[in-house]
């Protein structure tokens, strides 16, 4: 059985199915910069087989959480973990029909941040202007779309998992699966 995206009947064409497995590296990470710790996902098999090129836009999304729920490292609690989960799975099944692909999860530092690489960067903010404008959110969000036809700004996170000492899971989400993305947390 073939999941339909819950914004399918928005989509202008389906999106085709991976043909290749992910792996999944998931690993805490402290910014040297500010002493935050994060938590790290990275599909790092993508990187070896997407042409940055035909996706040469890097866009990322980032949702606050609510500062009561930080710890001095900027940890996020359980609870708003869960919240910011719920609303970064809303955000995420709207841009199913976007021809993009997830590259990592940073869920820490004050924030849980989503970043692609998308074929349209004018499409994925017409589709995440409209969404911020048609619901109402308790959680601020915000977008950033930049030009990058050579993968660097998503470099960094590959680098990170693979120079991490903590690694804590690797998964791997088998070839064929729709639905790859959301076996993570």
């Amino acid at each position: 059985m073939t999941r339909r995206p819950a914004c399918a009947s928005r989509c202008s064409s389906s999106r085709a199915v991976s043909d290749v497995a992910h792996d999944w590296i998931i690993c805490r990470h402290r910014f040297p910069a500010t002493g935050e710790s994060a938590v790290i996902t990275v599909n790092t098999t993508l990187a070896q087989h997407l042409r940055f090129a035909d996706y040469p836009f890097h866009v990322r999304v980032a949702i606050e959480a609510a500062p009561r729920t930080l710890d001095a490292a900027g940890r996020i609690n359980a609870h708003e973990s869960q919240h910011l989960l719920h609303l970064s799975r809303v955000i995420r099944e709207h841009l199913e029909c976007e021809d993009a692909h997830l590259m990592a999860i940073v869920h820490g530092a004050g924030a849980r941040a989503l970043e692609f690489h998308a074929r349209d960067g004018d499409a994925m903010a017409r589709r995440l202007t409209a969404l911020r404008q048609e619901k109402t959110w308790d959680r601020p969000w915000t977008f950033e779309i930049r030009a990058d036809p050579d993968g660097k700004l998503s470099a960094g996170w590959r680098t990170i998992v693979e120079a991490s000492a903590e690694h804590h899971l690797t998964v791997t989400v088998a070839q064929g699966s729709a639905d790859h993305h959301h076996f993570l947390f």
